[in-house]
């Protein structure tokens, strides 16, 4: 199943797409599947997705640790899930210098079904091991081998061959031949470069045939649970809450009580 038609579940109310601790390490979204109770610990995104009826859950990671949890517990739940790798692609990932990190981006690679989760194990191996470079990557040259109809490309918002292109002066070079269709995701999260970006994303995929979905990434609940998420990010990176040193870390609208607020009426 492919984000297009999860998003047509939402009757075109905007996509969520939430990330795990498998993802962003102590995080304050999990993928456990347990009974509510009064103790405090972290949010439970199987739990979220049952709370607010949702019947599908779209999820993206940075690996793919998290699989099966995910899959054990969304279908004990009832719950559909979509599962998407995102990774990076650069121009040759035998090139393992900071020109090649300076021109890489990220992708969405989703699996369709039991054979496309086969083929993202393979997409995920060839990147942690031969094209690791800090972290997994993998060219187009090579994401080409490996791709089947069983697969789905999307490009997000943040982290994009346009968002590098247009704030850090990068020049990736998408390549769309392999596939049947590409979906863009876009955002509306506060921050100040992101009308900047949807214009570069809509006039993109306007030229070139498209489609465009407009998402939200949910890192975390509701907006008060943004510094404890903050602080986790911090411990994680080492760094501290008066100079944090993470991307997108001045908006507390990464959250489902965002979403919530987007798709009131």
């Amino acid at each position: 199943m492919g984000p297009e038609k999860e998003h047509d579940y939402f009757n075109g109310m905007t996509l969520p797409v939430f990330k795990s601790h498998y993802s962003l390490g102590r995080s304050i979204l999990t993928l456990s599947h347990e009974e509510d109770d009064d103790r405090i610990k972290p949010a439970s995104i199987i739990n979220l997705c049952e709370k607010n009826d949702f019947k599908k859950l779209c999820l993206v990671e940075d690996s793919m640790s998290g699989f099966l949890e995910a899959y054990i517990n969304s279908k004990e739940a009832g719950i559909e899930l979509m599962f998407g790798l995102r990774l990076s692609v650069c121009p040759d990932m035998n090139e393992k210098d900071e020109e090649s990190v300076k021109n890489s981006s990220k992708y969405i690679v989703f699996c369709l079904n039991s054979d496309g989760y086969k083929d993202l194990i393979k997409i995920h191996d060839l990147a942690s091991k031969d094209g690791f470079y800090y972290k997994p990557r993998i060219d187009f040259k090579n994401l080409k081998k490996l791709w089947t109809n069983n697969l789905k490309l999307c490009v997000p918002f943040y982290d994009s061959f346009i968002h590098n292109n247009i704030l850090l002066g990068g020049v990736s070079i998408p390549e769309f031949d392999f596939t049947k269709s590409t979906v863009f995701f876009t955002e509306d999260n506060g921050l100040p470069f992101d009308d900047l970006l949807l214009g570069g994303v809509s006039s993109f995929a306007d030229s070139e045939g498209h489609e465009v979905v407009q998402t939200k990434s949910i890192f975390y609940e509701n907006k008060e649970d943004f510094k404890a998420y903050l602080t986790f990010r911090c411990i994680n990176n080492r760094s501290t809450l008066n100079k944090p040193q993470l991307e997108h870390m001045t908006s507390d609208e990464f959250c489902l009580e965002s979403w919530k607020e987007q798709n009131a009426n």
